[in-house]
């Protein structure tokens, strides 16, 4: 497991570097890449940049379009990283599935990866949008933001960007997520982790998001960022299918080659995301 917290000790360049480049040999360890019908690069035309894309189709024909938003703390990642969990969810759930490069802090801070989504969702116009972690948050501030879905779906989603809710101590580990970790991606990211668009457990109005699917962790400091999130949401009259895996730690859906309950949590998310679509 990467040292996440000696790496950003500092919130140095080099650090940031070194924590990019472990996580990306982590994702490819950790998951296996299903064979799809197609598999295309590309990208979207935005004042001053390419905003890339990346393109999976579970077979010939149109399919309702899930939007992807991976995660990383908001400060690496990549289309590369979640590419196995893409591939994954476009055969499980028969949709195709738009991966989003968006930008990174600290080169590009709040509100730009955000703005990145929300642009992709405007353009390409999904069924529904989804991501894991970090992206999950992410796909909720979308979700908050943008009309027309259908669905969307979290994975262990990173919510509240003021480290609050309980179990972001009860579950701390010095050799995983941990509060310390977290905090360091926070302040790479934004100088007010409150701001809905940051935080959507902070909205105060949830009843203009779409119907969520939500998976979480027993083990993850972030566990209460999605539950907390799914009884806003009920609250505000929206439906939500929630599942917790109890012995499972963050991100574990991404862990296809280390614990069955990630393929079987996939299954899950596909089946409720069959039921909205």
């Amino acid at each position: 497991m990467v040292d996440v917290e000696r790496l950003l000790s500092d919130l140095g360049a080099a650090s940031l570097v070194e924590l990019r480049a472990g996580l990306e040999v982590l994702a490819g360890a950790v998951s296996s890449r299903r064979p799809v019908h197609e598999v295309q690069d590309g990208g979207l035309d935005l004042p001053g940049r390419r905003l890339p894309l990346r393109t999976y189709r579970p077979a010939a024909g149109p399919r309702p379009r899930l939007m992807w938003f991976h995660g990383g703390g908001f400060v690496s990642g990549s289309l590369d990283a979640i590419d196995a969990t893409c591939r994954q969810l476009a055969l499980r759930a028969d949709v195709e599935v738009v991966s989003v490069g968006y930008r990174l802090a600290p080169e590009h801070r709040f509100p730009a990866g955000l703005d990145d989504c929300l642009a992709a969702a405007e353009r390409l116009r999904p069924d529904a949008v989804g991501g894991d972690s970090a992206g999950g948050g992410l796909a909720a501030a979308v979700a908050q933001r943008h009309g027309g879905l259908r669905a969307h779906v979290l994975l262990c989603p990173w919510l509240d960007g003021t480290l609050g809710l309980p179990s972001v101590r009860a579950h701390s580990t010095a050799d995983g997520l941990n509060e310390s970790a977290l905090s360091a991606f926070m302040q790479l990211y934004t100088d007010d982790p409150s701001d809905p668009g940051v935080s959507p457990l902070h909205a105060t109005d949830h009843g203009n998001a779409s119907p969520a699917v939500i998976v979480t962790a027993g083990l993850d400091p972030l566990r209460d960022d999605g539950e907390r999130y799914a009884d806003r949401l009920r609250d505000a009259g929206v439906t939500v299918a929630l599942r917790r895996w109890e012995d499972e730690q963050h991100g574990f859906p991404g862990m296809t080659t280390v614990t069955p309950a990630a393929e079987e949590s996939l299954q899950w998310v596909a089946d409720r995301l069959r039921e909205l679509l």
